[in-house]
């Protein structure tokens, strides 16, 4: 099964999960109407520190008039200077018409300095502008104001926060998470391993949750009434589904084994219990074909019994069968546990030699005919004695096989040649090919 990660959130109790979300809320909350208020604020202030100070300037230009016109410097310069020692002023200038500075005072601050307000006033007298008054306010001060009230305003929404949140935690535990547990509680406790409710939930109020737990209590008797009925079928049907399960592995195990018996049959001979034609056949298109194309030694016996059709007829058929079941047995227990015997016709059977040069066929063909020769077959008070005739051929072969058809025409001629030669006997391939060539030359 996946595992599934699941974000942070949803690891806390519902407790945890109230809090956070009531002191989220709160804190957005009064956040942003602080910080509201503190702007508007701060707005109000610079509008006033711009009244106040066109109301200074004007003021002072007034003053200064007379002085200017009079070009009376000294005076000039001490009301400047008395300016200038107050917190709000750092710096003042008084230009006569002409450009010319008549008296300067305090610090000039650089113009990127932010807390810096500069207020030019024309000095006027009769309508004529006879200089410029320049002031530079510094509004340090009130920064430092607003800052200290931005400061206690979020140590106020801090603490209110801080206040609001626990009561409503406490409230909300009160008033939903407790009949939550309780009710959470009694079902876990009153649930059996089946499924069965075994007590009521407690109505604890008489709000929602009580009309919560009412209805349960009336929903609790139905799901047990249907629980019990749903197990009593649930039993009936696995008794039902067990003897149908037994039905089927016994249905099964029958077909498996006339499957398996099919099988069998398909690639067996039913007298002999040998392998069948369709199996030889099977054999000569794997085994040998793959032997043909990659030169691996193998041979091929072919055997018919001599005078088989003569038992049949003196003895009838069951005779005959039981003898072919004889000789099958023999021959089986003579081969090798790498041969593999067939029987493909009536009486005529086959070996496929696997790894077997021609002297190896030779030799398990001559002791098979021996063996066969030296049995004796005692049925119904008669005594019968059996010869086989076989022909063997081999791969790789000096004429170069290249098929399964070929390489069976020619054990099957080394047979044909055993038969026509006095029977009894065992024949190479090779053995005709030699006396052929030598009869040519």
């Amino acid at each position: 099964m996946l595992s599934i990660k699941r974000p942070f959130f949803f690891t806390f109790g519902i407790r945890q999960k109230i809090l956070l979300i009531l002191v989220t809320m709160l804190a957005i909350a009064l956040t942003v109407s602080g910080w509201l208020a503190i702007q508007q604020e701060k707005k109000n202030l610079l509008t006033e520190i711009n009244q106040r100070g066109n109301d200074f300037s004007q003021f002072m230009a007034k003053s200064l008039a007379y002085s200017v016109i009079g070009y009376d410097y000294h005076t000039i310069q001490l009301l400047l200077d008395e300016i200038t020692k107050t917190k709000d002023v750092s710096y003042a200038r008084v230009v006569n018409s002409k450009g010319n500075a008549m008296a300067e005072s305090g610090n000039k601050n650089q113009p990127s300095n932010e807390s810096l307000v500069v207020f030019t006033e024309d000095i006027m007298l009769a309508n004529e502008n006879i200089g410029v008054l320049t002031l530079e306010m510094d509004t340090t001060s009130i920064t430092e104001r607003i800052n200290l009230q931005q400061y206690t305003t979020l140590k106020r929404e801090a603490m209110i926060i801080l206040i609001i949140a626990i009561v409503e935690f406490f409230a909300l535990s009160y008033a939903i998470i407790r009949p939550v547990n309780i009710i959470s509680k009694s079902l876990s406790d009153n649930v059996d391993e089946k499924g069965i409710i075994r007590g009521e939930l407690p109505v604890i109020s008489n709000d929602e949750f009580g009309m919560l737990a009412t209805q349960f209590n009336l929903l609790r008797s139905q799901l047990n009434h249907a629980n019990e009925q749903l197990q009593t079928k649930i039993e009936f049907a696995d008794q039902e589904l067990h003897k149908t399960n037994e039905h089927l592995r016994q249905q099964s195990a029958e077909l498996k084994q006339i499957n398996d018996e099919l099988k069998r049959l398909s690639f067996t001979d039913g007298l002999t219990g040998l392998f069948n034609r369709r199996h030889f056949e099977e054999l000569m298109k794997t085994e040998v074909e793959m032997s043909l194309r990659h030169g691996d030694a193998n041979s091929l016996i072919i055997i018919d019994i001599d005078f088989f059709k003569n038992v049949n007829d003196t003895y009838g058929h069951d005779t005959g069968d039981i003898i072919l079941r004889d000789i099958s047995a023999t021959m089986k227990s003579q081969i090798r546990a790498t041969d593999i015997l067939c029987r493909v016709g009536g009486e005529e059977f086959v070996i496929l030699c696997k790894r077997a040069a021609p002297e190896d066929a030779l030799e398990i063909a001559e002791k098979l005919r021996e063996t066969v020769e030296q049995q004796e077959h005692i049925l119904e008070n008669n005594t019968i004695k059996i010869t086989i005739s076989a022909g063997v051929a081999s791969i790789p072969d000096p004429e170069k096989i290249i098929t399964t058809t070929e390489f069976y025409k020619y054990a099957d001629t080394a047979l044909y040649f055993s038969k026509n030669n006095g029977r009894n006997r065992v024949t190479h391939y090779n053995t005709i090919r030699n006396e052929t060539n030598h009869n040519d030359a």
